[in-house]
């Protein structure tokens, strides 16, 4: 079954016990649609960054489950009519579950290329390391640089 996330604010009219409430009639509704619930995240009572319905204040709260696709329509509607829900956003996360592998998997054989050209950047013993460039060697070096590019021409 496909993994869906569901982010929803309830109105500050909604009084604090009867927040749970809701919630539960939420993942009640998942549950019936053969759905299951795998993360429920209750963020708490936050000011919103606008009025929404001439609220101020709503309570956030966060649900991520596994629902039958042709299920996740009818989970919009009902929480879309919900009394005391003023917002809510369902996405679909297998997509960014799988991107987020091959990150993963991307970002551990980067390491391991830079860490194989750390070894072999770095100086074996018996080798001694390159001589640091001060302002008595940095003409010197400049010129070596300059006869070596005209040799190459």
């Amino acid at each position: 079954m496909p993994k869906y996330e569901l982010m929803y604010i309830v109105a500050s009219t909604i009084s604090d016990d009867q927040i749970p409430t809701v919630t539960d009639g939420v993942l009640k509704f998942i549950a019936d649609n053969d759905g299951t619930v795998i993360k429920e995240e209750l963020m708490g009572k936050k000011k919103l960054a606008y009025p929404i319905k001439k609220t101020r204040n709503g309570f956030y709260a966060g649900v991520t489950f596994e629902i039958p696709a042709q299920k996740v329509s009818d989970l919009d509607t009902k929480v879309r009519t919900a009394p005391g829900i003023i917002r809510h956003l369902i996405i679909g996360i297998d997509e960014d579950l799988e991107r987020m592998a091959k990150d993963v998997i991307a970002q551990e054989a980067m390491n391991k290329n830079r860490n194989e050209r750390a070894k072999t950047a770095a100086p074996t013993e018996g080798e001694s390391e390159a001589t640091p460039v001060t302002d008595e060697n940095i003409d010197q070096k400049i010129e070596d640089a300059l006869s070596e590019d005209l040799k190459n021409v």
